[in-house]
Formats: structure tokens, sequence, C-alpha cells
């Protein structure tokens, strides 16, 4: 056991001794910049402060007066505890949210500071967490309207909790996750514009994804010599709007200053700033919105003052934020952790759109079946199904239903399930694809005929006419389209003759559904701006101004445009958790569908059922998510546009 534990160590070591090697060439810290302190008061058994922003106000937190506000030196309110740290976070109009750590109860205390009226006013202890914590901060996301709270033990466990969203409190605070941090961590802070945590330890500065959405990857910022260039350890961070990191040194006589990272894993050298006349102990940032001037808040616990230092940003608040809609409801998770669900389809049923169907591709198993409440009715475990899609209307045995249709990548064929009047799904058959690997498929109806489309990872798209004769189905090619890389999704719009073609790292095509056609496809959008690769699942609403949906996998978005010549951009938006729901949202997406014939109360102009690559609070293996398509028109404006 000691054997393998010093074997960890050594391994730990050589790999701080590559990166810090990597940052000692880039990372270089210039010249000291004085910083002047303006002493603002003194308090007994003092711990930290922080100035209210566009205010003479000043926060405390003392281990023996408490929670106090101070203005000009002079005391206008407090909350008696022995309080050891304290961070705001803007609402709006004159309003803060407080988190305060009380030491003697080891709790944390959330309320609302009153500019105005000058009050303190109490909302609720955490008293749900099971750590006892060491260190707070606070995540304000404009990105996903979300307040939220990381809390910390010092000995590696950490968990973020919901405190408000979109301007409303949760009754009581929501776990989002546990995390693990390095142990000994001693501050941490949030970069709100980027979703970035950081915390630092005696090793350096490391950043976290503070988004339970995103990849909980982590990355060195800056590493203490002798395996970077930092001299000595942090023991406070603070963050600006605009992504400025802040780390105050354990000398307490310097603070080093980044800007904002100009690429996610890329930074500028670290400024030095030198406290003039004083040391401190602990270290805030507060910055008026939409401005480069932010004040820092110093806190000298030995000789129990408090001052601040007003300084102008190098970096201006440029992070760009995309409507958030909210799922309605989701699907029962998946029965393994890992990728496993792809993509939907969605069944209208012909008389009651509440009983309709959503079928979705399970990619170890098979095929999965489930109600608009996300309730699983059917499973077929049939082979490693990828993606699916149906259309109604195909002629069986002298009736009349609706076929769907998925590729199997055990044996690269296509398989086919009937889907009955009252929503009941069975196997129909199969039929061989001709393709290596196969991938992406879709369905479509032209001139009287079922097609499927099916394309393989070295580009090449194939299009079969599928037949039934006495009770076997037939899928036979009549034609080829190829790519120069991997597509997978794609769509087709029946009423214009229209296929549109994902291409994972380059963007959108569109050609004709008529097998007769040889034309070469054409630019419907491209990777960049909008679209960040992988380009996946693509939908398409109906009617005389139809709207294409793709999911841009790379940054959690999804991306509208019109499906129709010139092929404008028209909007973006993102699925966010819903914590008075307790649903997560939506990323990493796959596959995702879009019925705009469904009619339900919940979704009054539609369904859009998104792939989840990530399921949070819990984490839970994949599924996926509901989302009315009359929120995402309302979310991105759309609604008006159309009228």
């Amino acid at each position: 056991m000691k054997i393998q534990k010093l074997y960890k160590t050594t391994l730990i070591l050589g790999l701080l001794s590559t990166l810090g090697a990597c940052q000692n060439q880039t990372h270089q810290q210039t010249a000291q910049q004085p910083l002047q302190l303006d002493t603002q008061g003194s308090t007994a058994a003092i711990v930290d402060s922080v100035q209210v922003s566009g205010k003479n106000q000043i926060l405390t937190a003392s281990e023996r007066e408490g929670l106090a506000l101070h203005q000009g030196g002079s005391l206008i309110t407090h909350l008696p505890g022995a309080f050891k740290q304290v961070r705001l976070s803007e609402l709006g109009d004159n309003q803060w949210l407080y988190a305060a750590l009380e030491g003697s109860k080891d709790s944390v205390f959330v309320g609302t500071l009153d500019a105005n009226s000058e009050q303190l006013l109490p909302r609720f202890e955490l008293s749900q967490t099971g750590l006892l914590v060491d260190n707070l901060c606070l995540f304000a996301d404009k990105a996903n309207q979300t307040l939220s709270l990381f809390v910390s033990d010092g000995r590696g466990r950490a968990e973020q909790w919901l405190l408000r969203q979109q301007q409303s409190w949760l009754q009581t605070p929501l776990l989002l996750r546990s995390l693990s941090l390095p142990y000994d961590a001693d501050s941490c802070a949030v970069d709100p514009g980027n979703g970035y945590l950081y915390v630092s330890e005696p090793l350096g500065i490391w950043r976290y994804s503070a988004r339970i959405e995103v990849n909980p990857q982590y990355y060195p910022v800056s590493l203490v010599a002798p395996y970077g260039s930092q001299s000595e350890p942090a023991i406070s961070l603070a963050t600006s709007d605009s992504g400025e990191l802040f780390a105050l040194l354990e000398n307490g006589q310097q603070v080093l200053y980044w800007d904002t990272p100009d690429a996610a894993d890329s930074w500028l050298p670290a400024e030095t700033l030198a406290l003039e006349n004083g040391k401190a102990t602990m270290m805030n940032l507060s910055q008026p919105l939409s401005t480069d001037k932010a004040t820092l808040s110093f806190t000298d616990e030995q000789q129990g003052q408090y001052a601040t230092a007003h300084i102008t940003l190098n970096s201006g608040v440029t992070t760009k934020t995309l409507p958030v809609v909210r799922p309605k409801a989701q699907s029962q998770p998946a029965t393994q952790f890992g990728d496993a669900m792809d993509d939907p389809a969605i069944w209208v049923h012909p008389e009651n759109p509440d009983a309709s169907r959503v079928l979705g591709t399970h990619k170890k198993q098979g095929l999965e079946v489930y109600d608009l409440q996300g309730k699983l009715l059917q499973e077929f475990k049939d082979g490693r199904l990828n993606n699916v899609d149906l259309r109604d209307g195909f002629s069986w045995q002298g009736r009349t239903i609706s076929i769907a249709a998925a590729s199997k990548r055990n044996d690269d064929s296509l398989a086919f399930y009937g889907i009955e009047a009252n929503g009941n799904v069975f196997r129909l058959g199969s039929a061989p694809s001709d393709l290596e690997e196969i991938y992406g498929l879709c369905m479509a109806t032209f001139e009287g005929s079922h097609y499927v489309f099916a394309n393989n990872k070295a580009g090449l798209t194939f299009q079969y006419r599928v037949k039934a004769n006495q009770g076997k189905l037939y899928a036979e090619k009549v034609r080829e389209i190829l790519l120069s890389s991997q597509p997978e999704g794609c769509v087709a719009d029946d009423a214009r003759g229209r296929l549109f073609i994902g291409e994972e790292d380059v963007g959108i095509w569109a050609t004709s559904l008529n097998p007769a056609d040889n034309s070469q496809p054409v630019t419907v959008a491209k990777v960049g701006e909008h679209l960040v690769d992988d380009v996946e699942g693509l939908a398409l609403s109906i009617g005389d101004a139809p709207v294409l949906v793709v999911s841009s996998q790379g940054n959690n978005s999804y991306q509208l445009y019109e499906a129709t010549p010139p092929y404008r951009h028209l909007a973006g938006f993102r699925v966010g958790l819903d914590g008075f729901k307790g649903l997560d949202g939506a990323s990493e997406t796959d596959g995702l569908a879009l019925s705009t014939r469904l009619r339900t109360q919940d979704y009054p102009e539609g369904l859009l059922v998104l792939q989840d690559g990530r399921n949070r609070f819990p984490d839970q293996p994949q599924n996926f998510k509901f989302v009315s398509w009359r929120d995402v028109l309302e979310a991105t404006e759309l609604n008006q546009s159309q009228k």
C-alpha cells in the first residue's frame, strides 16, 4: 500500500513538474505595480470585508461582532454571530444577496442586503449540507439566469447549491452536485461570464467548470515554485465580471492579476500588484454593472482593519448570453452510465395528441418508447441502434401504419418498426444497408414513396426506397451523396423536397429528396460564429416559414435557421435547469426531434425532444429532455417575427 502511494505521489509530482516547465516558459510575472490602500475602519476580530458596489457601504464579517454594514466608518446595522467569511452578489435595484459563513455553527447564512433601507434581511440557513464548511463563493450565472453557492470543507469535498432562478428564490436551497477539489483548498472564486470556478491550494490555482452541464474538467492556471512561476501559495481569490482573476499571496502584500483568458486553456502573463501601505489576509472584489471600474476590499485580521483600493480593469465584459428555456419533462434515465442514449423521434397520435409517443435509441441495446411524461412503455433490445426517424402513411399487409427506421451498428443494417394507430410499436424486420460503419439516419416521403437516408463515418450517404411485399420489407438503394468528412444528423422537408445533412466538423448542407438529382449539395451554415462543432442532431418545424433546429454540441446550444433559401440564421438558445421542477438542462446533445403537429396543453405549439448527454442532480445515466416549442419561440422572440 505504501509503495502504491509513493508511486502515485511521484507520478503527480512528475506531472506538476512538466506543467511547471510549460508555465515557466509562458507565465513569467511582470514588474510590480503599486496599489495604494485606503483604510476604511477597524473592527474587533474582523475576518472578511467587501465593498457594496456603487455605495459608500462596506459589509464586514467578524467572529465577535457578527455581520455588520458600515458607512463612512459608522455601524449602520448588524446580525449577531461568529462570522468568518462573506460574499456579495448584486441582484439589482440596490439589492444584494449575501452569503456568510458562521463559524460557531459551521453553517452558511444567506439573505439580502437592501442598500436603500440599509437592512440585512436573513432568508435561510444552509443546513442540509453534510460538510463542515470552511470556504464559500457565489456564482451569478447570467447565461442560465441562476444564482448558486459553492461550499467546501478544505478536505477535498465540495458542493454546489442552487439558491435563485430567474429572479425567484427557491423555497429551500437545492443541491446541484457534489464535486472533488484539491485537499487543503484555501479559497475559491467564480468567473460568472465564462462559468469558471477557480480554486487555490498549496500547489497552485486550478480552474474547474462552474456550470453543471459542462464537462467537469480542470486545468492549472498557475503553479507554485518549483512547479511554476508563482512564488508562494494564494490565500484568497477574486474575479471580475469580465473574467479577470486576482490572487492574494500568502505574504499578504502581493496580488497576482490575470487578464481574461483569450482561450479555454490560454492565459496572458500575470501582473503583480504590491500593497504599498498595509497587509491583508482576505480579499474581495466588487464591480458596478457594465463598467471597467472595480474595488478590491482587503481585510487585515491581525490588525483588525479593513481597507479598499480602486482599480481600472484591463478587460471589458464581452460574454454573449443566449436565451434560456426550461424542460417540461424528461424520460426515464438509461439503465447504464456512459454514452447510451442518442436520437429521438416523435409519433403523433391521430386522434388523441396526449397519447403520442417518443421513440429513442439506446445505442448500446436497442429502441425505447416513452409517453409524453417520459415514462418507459416499451423497449426492444435489438442491438446497437444509433439514429431513428419515422413517417406516417406506410402500407403494410392491407392497412396503413406509421413506419420507423433505425441505423443498426451491430451488422450495418436498417432496422424497421411499425406503429399502430393506438401507439403500439412492433418489429417489422430489417434490411442490409451496404454501408460500412453505418451511423446517422433520417426518413422522408417524396412523390408517394417512403425513403430512408443513412450515412457512415466516411462521409457517404445512401438513399433507399422502402417497400413492403408479402410481409417483407425491402430497401432499394437509389442514390449516393458524398461529403468530405463524417456526417450524422439529417432531416427531410417533405413538403419542399429538400434534405438537410449535418457534417459534424464543417456545417450543414442541403440537397434534393429526388433520387434522380445528382447535383452537389449547397451550403446552409458553416461551423464558426454560431455553430460550434460537432454539428449533431437536425430537426424541422412545418408551415409556411419552416425553422431548422441544430444541435451545436461544442457550446451546448441549439441554433435556429430559416429552412428555405437564403437559410438566414435566426437565433440560438440553451436549455437550462429548472430548480423548481427538479429538472436539469440539456447538454452535449446528440440527436433531437421536433413535431409542430403535436399540440397539447403542455406543448401548445409543438414538442422538441433533446438527448441529454449529461443528466444532472442527481447524476444519472443519459436521457431525453422534453421542451415546449412555444417556450423556444418566446425566448428567442421568433413568435414576434412570425406574426
